[in-house]
């Protein structure tokens, strides 16, 4: 898919599930058991074709920065935070998480007898 929505993994920092929240977009730490964190991506709204803008809030220094995401391929999204009046940005690239559904069956071949 060519939108954000899914898991990411961050570049060292974890792990982030993204989804829409009303005409926007969020995205949420996932801890260790998959449940749902702190608020990381804020009303991420877009802004233009595979482009978001919103607030991305720090862990580190407990602040909410203006910010960006935009696909950058059907598996990276780079994110950037923004500071001093938007004048310094910076950001790293997020990798999506693929993983096969819990509970995925294999389909099986079960010979049909039409004479019986």
């Amino acid at each position: 898919s060519d939108s954000p929505i899914g898991d990411w993994q961050t570049e060292g920092k974890g792990t982030v599930r993204i989804g829409k929240c009303g005409d926007a977009l969020c995205g949420f730490a996932l801890g260790t058991a998959n449940e749902i964190g702190e608020a990381i991506l804020i009303n991420m709204k877009p802004k233009k074709e595979q482009h978001w803008t919103g607030g991305i809030y720090s862990q580190a220094s407990g602040d909410t920065y203006y910010g960006t995401m935009s696909m950058k391929g059907l598996n990276t999204l780079r994110v950037e935070a923004c500071a001093v009046g938007r004048f310094y940005c910076s950001g790293n690239n997020w990798s999506r998480i693929t993983r096969r559904a819990d509970g995925l069956m294999t389909s099986r071949q079960t010979p049909f007898d039409y004479r019986s």
